[in-house]
């Protein structure tokens, strides 16, 4: 079942906090293409069908005790182009929650990494949800399948949110905190048409609102280019966590609620349903900021390869990624106790 906002639909003031707060995390990027030199043909991975099972769930104001580890998929995409539509989802991040252990895992996937996407050949993983949403197997679905064959681990649930609710949700907390490692100089940074918006943003401390955050989450123009960005996303899941939890947001949210599910109207989208979405958000507000694990799939993962075709694209290093997912994923040790 893929839950979509609607305009009938009604929710309580909590759940549907919950709900936005699960959303935040879903941060979006898209941007610029650069060329890299060319490499061997690499090989790539097809993703398996994965079919999800869904129980119905009764949204709870505390998580049940049966609440296993569970990964979700989350996307951003951007939809604020001429014609909106169906677009590529250019920020992809897995977000691993295992509540017995107390901890979190995110972990970056680039946008560029080549793969297999079924029925459709090899392609940027980012173009699965299109592809999904265009050949009716499901754009959520569709991506699911193609991490969880790349990453070797299952990917239960996805969630989708595209820029105009981002911009919205971060207004909500009233901006963010951020600490900007480097000086960030974007002379063409994209407009919501077809021209630019020039990006410049001194290193150091800055409160942002909700369209400069966006611009941080999003900017390649800087020398780590895509890998940077994705650092600076992983920065910004914890920085909105840090000021949901330390703060009496929840008040001001909920006056909040039907001006915020407003903008989720046509933006949101998720195959969890409102009493999961509910368990993780309260579960995920209350494991201590230590016990969350950010990484990604970065340069030593990945090599840099032009298609035939042109297109620049990261080649996927299997044994790299296995390591690294392993590491990742796996359970910690069980401690022993003294005698």
């Amino acid at each position: 079942m893929i839950y979509r906002a609607t305009k009938e639909t009604r929710f309580s003031g909590k759940n549907l906090v919950s709900i936005l707060l699960l959303a935040l995390i879903a941060l979006t990027a898209c941007s610029h293409v650069v060329l890299t030199p060319a490499h061997p043909t690499p090989t790539v991975y097809y993703a398996p069908p994965t079919p999800a099972v869904h129980k119905p769930v009764t949204p709870l104001s505390k998580p049940r005790p049966e609440v296993g580890p569970t990964t979700v998929l989350l996307l951003g995409t951007d939809r604020r182009g001429p014609g909106g539509g169906t677009n590529n989802t250019d920020t992809l991040m897995l977000f691993s929650l295992d509540p017995a252990a107390q901890r979190i895992v995110i972990l970056s996937i680039p946008r560029d990494l080549y793969v297999e996407i079924p029925d459709h050949g090899q392609e940027r993983i980012n173009a699965a949800y299109a592809w999904g949403e265009q050949d009716g197997t499901g754009g959520l679905a569709l991506a699911r399948q193609t991490a969880s064959a790349i990453l070797g681990i299952p990917v239960q649930y996805a969630v989708s949110l595209d820029f105009d609710a981002f911009v919205t949700l971060i207004d909500a907390i009233g901006g963010v905190d951020v600490d900007v490692p480097y000086d960030i100089s974007d002379p063409t940074y994209p407009d919501s048409g077809i021209g630019y918006d020039p990006f410049y943003l001194p290193a150091g401390q800055h409160h942002l609102d909700g369209a400069t955050t966006l611009k941080y989450a999003r900017t390649r123009a800087t020398p780590g280019g895509d890998f940077d960005r994705t650092a600076r996303q992983r920065q910004l899941v914890l920085v909105v966590r840090d000021r949901v939890t330390q703060f009496d947001l929840l008040p001001g949210l909920i006056a909040q609620s039907p001006q915020l599910w407003s903008a989720l109207q046509t933006a949101f989208e998720t195959d969890l349903t409102l009493g999961e979405i509910v368990d993780l958000a309260v579960i995920t507000s209350r494991i201590p900021a230590d016990q969350i694990t950010t990484s990604a799939i970065d340069e030593t993962c990945t090599q840099p390869w032009v298609t035939p075709g042109g297109a620049s694209v990261l080649v996927p290093i299997p044994d790299a990624i296995d390591a690294l997912v392993t590491d990742l994923f796996s359970p910690p040790p069980a401690t022993t106790a003294a005698h």
